[in-house]
């Protein structure tokens, strides 16, 4: 077990230091340290919140809720720090699912006692 902790901390030593997380940090602290960019993220969180709640309660969405929303997302879609975090986070999520692809594949491959059984 110990052994397949240490290959778990040297990966994501190896994450840290790739372009696609030191990207996605950046952007993040440039969000965090603009107010308009901040309050945009807040104001999402908060409208999908909100109607995620609505939603689980089983209670009514208004249409002024969801153009509440829309609003927020028009605006960060027009932000250069808002389309610089979903670049980063695209290009992340692209690497994090890249390595859920080679961790499956190579759990999933057969053993040779595996493969002399099936003939």
């Amino acid at each position: 077990m110990q052994a397949i902790l240490d290959k778990a901390e040297e990966l994501a030593n190896l994450i840290h230091e790739s372009p696609a997380y030191k990207s996605l940090r950046a952007a993040e602290l440039r969000i965090n340290g603009d107010a308009e960019a901040k309050d945009l993220v807040e104001r999402y969180n908060a409208r999908t919140a909100i109607l995620a709640e609505k939603q689980q309660n089983l209670e009514p969405v208004e249409p002024e809720d969801k153009r509440e929303l829309q609003d927020v997302i028009q605006k960060m879609q027009s932000n250069q720090l808002m389309q610089e975090l979903l670049r980063a986070q695209t290009e992340y999520a692209m690497l994090m699912n890249r390595i859920n692809e080679v961790l499956r594949e190579n759990l999933e491959r057969k053993t040779p006692e595996e493969e002399e059984q099936k003939v």
